[in-house]
């Protein structure tokens, strides 16, 4: 996963009941809605089940430390989406040893290669990159008005982008792969065929030619401005879940609520969403 900077979620917690609302005007639905499309569960039976299971946040210390403030913000995504949540006293072995013996039913925790929520009862796994490509594939369906049958570029085709590949053609997009290494636009084409038979999904070469074609783009990059202002269609729609941003300034200006971004809430959502699901599907 991309590391996160302090300045990169210093913003989040006090600002969370103002992005759900952004979202809802953008997408018609709240950060709490998008993670449950993205989980293929209703926000009714989300928040009934939602009690079920307490989560802890257990701070890593191990490679480059702790992200400051990191560990408080998420617990403090997952309260406000409604879910029992609280950071731990201790971090790494113990923070775990502590959770486990406290009765938690799930814990979050990351290091510098990954982030998961891990159901201690179901032995479910759910990685961030997984939780967030999904996350954002939803977003842009809830953008499209509907994305079955439409074209969709995704941009990069790494952990992010090929889960977000994955439910965009579950949800019957025609998708197209553009990565700066072929090879990996191959290997994500090859495994989304193998999952979805009737999938339809080919592989862009050049960037300017496949935007100029394209309304809807998932941008799940991990470079700055790969969308600049020139590349900017009035009636385009980006789902940008990339760290750092991958749209520059003037085209995010350009775009205005045709933009969804975050560095963290979405995803943390999703995977949220996800430890109350038996299985991780969409029902359409």
């Amino acid at each position: 996963m991309t590391r996160l900077q302090p300045d990169d979620i210093c913003h989040i917690t006090s600002n969370l009941a103002d992005y759900s609302r952004d979202l809802e005007l953008k997408t018609g639905r709240s950060l709490l809605g998008i993670a449950c499309l993205a989980c293929g569960m209703d926000e009714e039976t989300f928040k009934n089940r939602q009690l079920d299971k307490s989560i802890c946040v257990v701070p890593v210390t191990a490679g480059m430390g702790i992200i400051s403030r990191f560990s408080d913000t998420v617990a403090a995504i997952l309260t406000f989406l409604g879910c029992r949540a609280a950071v731990a006293d201790q971090t790494d072995v113990t923070g775990v040893a502590h959770a486990f013996a406290s009765g938690y039913d799930a814990l979050m925790m990351a290091d510098d290669n990954r982030f998961v929520a891990i159901d201690l009862h179901a032995r479910q796994v759910t990685d961030n990159a997984d939780a967030t490509g999904r996350g954002f594939a939803a977003a842009l369906d809830l953008m499209a008005g509907g994305i079955r049958g439409r074209d969709v570029l995704v941009l990069g085709c790494g952990p992010v982008g090929a889960a977000g590949a994955g439910l965009l053609a579950s949800l019957g997009a025609r998708v197209a792969l553009l990565d700066k290494d072929r090879h990996a636009a191959v290997q994500v084409k090859e495994t989304v065929s193998d999952r979805y038979r009737s999938a339809d999904i080919k592989i862009e070469d050049h960037l300017e030619t496949a935007l100029s074609y394209h309304r809807f783009i998932l941008e799940a990059t991990p470079a700055l401005d790969t969308i600049n202002g020139a590349l900017v269609s009035q009636d385009m729609r980006v789902a940008a879940p990339g760290v750092p941003l991958g749209v520059s300034s003037e085209a995010a200006a350009l775009l205005g609520p045709h933009l969804v971004h975050d560095t963290l809430e979405i995803g943390v959502a999703v995977m949220a969403v996800s430890l109350f699901c038996e299985s991780i599907r969409i029902d359409r």
